[in-house]
């Protein structure tokens, strides 16, 4: 199958695999690599889902340039590209709720904007609709990744440090975590504002779609 794939499809395939192994390095319990421990008693596996993360992230790049430039448009790319955004952002803002460094509430409104958009796009396809991301989308998913990637960068150098805790703490913190934690919550709170922003606009978008006779 990968064979008959073109590049931007197999950006995306990679893009899929490497959720699962970034899960991984974050669920995998720290007392089984105690040598593997840095100073501040993070596990090297921080680093290593940090690295994952951002190929990830920038395959979603590639992919889309690449099929851009070269005018590479399929069935399956455009199914599967959402898809696999989708996959690597909700794993991510799960894992770091789980880890302590996002809160819930973010989690949820991330994850159900993509359940509610992409009924709202099953509806759309239905009727033959343009189902290309917009700019909201874009915008939306760059703040994600952005916030994301700070906040795996904040949950290394200072593992049980949450978003806003400049706020009240900030003369306890170092200078690099205090820069990462303002970035970390600022990138949060535009994600927040962004994911809105694109429900909205997709609900709009979409709403004229909805049959609710058949």
């Amino acid at each position: 199958m990968l064979k008959k794939m073109n590049l931007p499809n197999k950006l995306t395939m990679l893009r899929i695999i490497l959720v699962p192994l970034f899960i991984i390095c974050l669920s995998i319990p720290e007392s089984l690599f105690e040598s593997l421990k840095i100073d501040n008693g993070t596990t090297i596996l921080g680093w290593v889902a940090l690295v994952i993360f951002v190929i990830a992230a920038l395959t979603d790049c590639l992919d889309g340039r690449i099929s851009r430039s070269k005018g590479i448009v399929t069935k399956f790319g455009k199914i599967m590209d959402p898809l696999a955004d989708k996959l690597l952002v909700s794993a991510g803002f799960i894992m770091l709720t789980g880890l302590g460094v996002v809160p819930a509430y973010v989690t949820a409104i991330v994850i159900f904007r993509d359940f509610f958009v992409n009924a709202l796009r099953m509806f759309g396809a239905d009727n033959s609709k343009d189902l290309a991301a917009g700019l909201s989308g874009k915008v939306k998913t760059l703040f994600q990744m952005l916030a994301i990637t700070l906040a795996l960068v904040s949950y290394i150098i200072s593992p049980t440090v949450s978003i806003f805790a400049f706020v009240g703490d900030s003369l306890s913190m170092s200078t690099l975590e205090l820069i990462v934690n303002v970035g970390m919550s600022i990138a949060v709170l535009a994600t927040l504002i962004a994911t809105i922003w694109s429900f909205v606009d997709y609900f709009v978008r979409f709403k004229d779609d909805i049959d609710v006779e058949n």
